[in-house]
């Protein structure tokens, strides 16, 4: 068996000594041109490096930031001192420390987009570039207002998507790429296949597949270290150096200037074999090209193991993500339709060998699903697939989707998991098998929903059980969502955003993103599959309006509360100073009760804690203090928050007082004692006001509209490992 090491679809993987100097070898001329490119447009345009699969336009643009990370601090920028300090927020800034100048641009973001949304990937970008965004549009809108230069490479672009497809690489260009292109002060730097480079203005594009762009003689010196890792026939006549020389001679003939093609047709011959009696161009078929070569390696490995054919076409079903050793023979035994034993996938694997990724870095890892395998290259994939027609792969995805859902526990008739006996007492269940989808590998879910996304009307079923939402892995739903062309993945997307970063409180998060978006079905889904929660959503309310800074001087007309439950608390006015004063109005008089003074102030409510009318007061150093309203005496201990609130409301009283701090649109709820956050949650929109409408209940307005939540105070304290009193027992 051929090392697969030496045919990897990066070329550096061959010594460079025994090679060429140069990294990646014989493009040394594509550098030139992005010189030549950054020196005559210092600011924006696109550099696009297009090419056939496999000609290695991703190591192209990966050797392209090396380069320029490398030499930055060579020579003088083309760019002013007041452009090039940028934000310390800025990601791979490079300047620190160097104390010179630096040659060509920075990259300012540098990613692939494989696997990536739209959104998804612009979150990234933005994240690399210092801002906090959450949709392609909004990276677009900061971008444009900032107008400092930047420079973004953005590689991968045929393997976008949870299950890679040209219709999300082109809403890609469309939604983001090709308008980012077009702002004055961005610079981007891509690569994919001829068909996108005309929605690139400005554009300077580089056809690797044309001669001008690799040097032959480094090449030849490539296709040559590759065969010297050609094993020696065990019988047989032994090649001589000649007949070495002419195949490695043929293989450049055929396959300049795509590193890729070289690679498979050394393959070819090495699993020949005996087939071949001597080494020589003979053994080269005519019209090569990376579809036949991989066709003619699939059928001569299938003569050894039928299971080949299958193993490989499942993993081109995978794309880019691969699959884990376990799903990989799950899916094998999709494509096949049989049961595959484990000694024939063993060996099934060990002859795909060469044609896979070693050490790839997948979702699975060496976890719950082993080992992870992916195909050396997508041109592997798209050959594969085009060995069967449209309908055999929809079946194929179809088939798979349905042995993953099968992977998934279920609860029989009687309460208990099949696989688990009877219950010992307890309610017993009655009806039809149900999922118990928290009980599942995430891994296998996020699998499930990726394949799923790539099968009409297979993604929807899955996306109305929160424990789905809630199991599988975040980030890989979030871009499932965001590749889906389903209503009901469109109407989850604001609601995921919502659970970015992940939380101890992710149902209830979810409960109330789902209220507010109008997902009613899937809110209640939510109380009846995880029970009591630590926070709600009741309703929705309409109206409401901005209020004041402190959020207390007017109450909000959301709701009207009952005037015998919550008794009208004094009015309190922040100052411009952030000084505090809190009085009442008698008649039309207002009269000044105290002021406080010190560190100013960014919020303050006047409530009705314990019996005790009360101002909450926070500082610009996240400092919570309760204070009378009648002399300005501490009532609670000062404690601290995790950040400056900018909205303060009290939540409840002795013996374990709990505030509500907002700020933007975070909602966190403190816990007076020791100012520990006990729950917090996101809205998408700054919170305007917030007030209390009952006990234990409040209404946030969002500006237009509002949302009523209600606290379960017993499920928040458990939540952060504190016991109430037993007087507290009523909480």
């Amino acid at each position: 068996m051929i090392d697969s090491d030496s045919l990897t679809g990066d070329p550096s993987a061959v010594s460079a000594g025994t090679v060429d100097e140069g990294f990646p070898f014989g493009r040394q001329a594509v550098a030139d041109a992005f010189r030549e490119c950054v020196k005559g447009t210092p600011d924006g345009g696109t550099f696009y490096v297009t090419g056939s699969p496999g000609s290695g336009r991703s190591t192209l643009l990966t050797w392209l930031f090396l380069l320029n990370q490398a030499d930055r601090g060579d020579s003088q920028t083309d760019r002013d001192d007041s452009q090039a300090d940028r934000d310390d927020g800025r990601a791979d800034q490079g300047d620190e420390g160097t104390g010179g100048p630096r040659s060509g641009p920075l990259f300012h973001a540098a990613l692939g987009a494989r696997g990536r949304g739209v959104d998804d990937l612009a979150v990234a970008i933005g994240g690399q570039l210092g801002y906090e965004t959450a949709t392609a549009a909004e990276l677009l809108s900061v971008i444009a207002m900032d107008e400092r230069p930047v420079c973004v490479a953005v590689g991968d672009l045929d393997e976008v998507g949870a299950v890679p497809d040209e219709r999300h690489t082109a809403r890609l260009i469309e939604s983001l790429l090709a308008p980012m292109a077009r702002l004055p002060n961005v610079r981007l730097v891509t690569e994919g296949t001829q068909k996108w480079a005309h929605h690139f203005e400005d554009c300077v594009i580089v056809d690797i597949d044309t001669s001008d762009w690799t040097d032959r003689t480094a090449f030849d010196r490539y296709v040559a270290a590759l065969c010297a890792f050609v094993p020696e026939p065990e019988t047989g006549p032994q090649p001589s150096g000649a007949q070495r020389d002419a195949f490695a001679h043929a293989v450049a003939q055929a396959a300049y200037p795509n590193f890729l093609l070289a690679q498979l047709l050394v393959l070819d011959r090495v699993s020949a074999g005996a087939e071949a009696e001597a080494v020589g161009v003979d053994v080269l078929p005519g019209g090569i090209d990376i579809e036949g070569v991989v066709a003619r390696h699939v059928d001569r490995l299938s003569a050894e193991s039928p299971v080949v054919a299958d193993a490989l076409y499942a993993l081109a079903l995978a794309g880019p993500a691969g699959l884990g050793g376990r799903l990989w023979r799950l899916a094998t035994a999709a494509v096949a339709g049989r049961r595959i034993e484990a000694g024939e996938f063993a060996t099934a694997a060990e002859l795909c060998w060469a044609l896979l990724q070693p050490n790839h870095d997948g979702p699975g890892g060496s976890g719950a699903s082993g080992s992870h395998f992916a195909l050396r290259h997508p041109a592997i994939a798209t050959a594969l697939l085009a060995r069967r027609s449209p309908q055999a792969e929809l079946q194929a995805r179809r088939t798979l989707v349905h042995s993953l859902a099968a992977q998934v526990p279920v609860e029989a008739v009687g309460g208990g998991p099949v696989d688990d006996g009877p219950p010992d007492g307890g309610p017993v269940y009655e009806g039809p098998p149900r999922p118990l989808w928290q009980r599942s590998d995430p891994v296998l879910l996020s699998e499930l929903l990726r394949h799923a996304s790539a099968v009409p009307k297979a993604l929807a079923p899955l996306l109305v059980f929160p424990e789905v939402l809630l199991s599988a892995d975040l980030e890989e739903l979030r871009t499932v969502l965001d590749c889906s062309d389903e209503p009901a993945a469109a109407a989850l997307r604001p609601v995921t955003a919502l659970l970015h970063p992940v939380s101890r409180e992710q149902p209830a998060r979810l409960q109330v993103a789902a209220v507010q978006h109008g997902l009613n079905d899937l809110a209640a889904a939510v109380e009846t599959a995880y029970g009591r929660l630590p926070f709600r959503a009741l309703r929705l309310l309409p109206g409401g309006g901005a209020g004041d800074a402190a959020g207390a001087a007017a109450p909000v007309p959301l709701d009207s509360p009952d005037p015998s439950v919550l008794p009208a608390p004094p009015e309190v006015v922040l100052t411009e100073t952030g000084a505090v004063e809190v009085g009442q109005r008698l008649g039309d008089a207002r009269a000044l009760r105290w002021t406080l003074h010190g560190t100013p102030c960014t919020a303050a409510r006047a409530e009705l804690l314990d019996g005790v009318t009360v101002v909450a007061v926070a500082d610009r150093e996240g400092l919570l203090q309760v204070r009378s309203a009648d002399d300005g005496r501490l009532v609670h201990p000062i404690v601290r928050a995790d950040e400056a609130p900018e909205l303060l409301c009290a939540l409840a009283g002795a013996p374990d007082p709990l505030s509500v701090c907002a700020a933007a649109d975070r909602l966190w709820v403190v816990r007076l004692a020791d100012g520990s956050t006990l729950a917090e949650l996101r809205f998408g929109s700054n919170i305007a006001a917030i007030r209390r409408a009952a006990e234990y209940e409040l209404d946030v307005d969002l500006g237009g509209f509002g949302i009523r939540l209600s606290f379960d105070l017993a499920v928040l304290r458990t939540l952060a490992g504190a016991t109430p009193a037993t007087s507290d027992a009523g909480y």
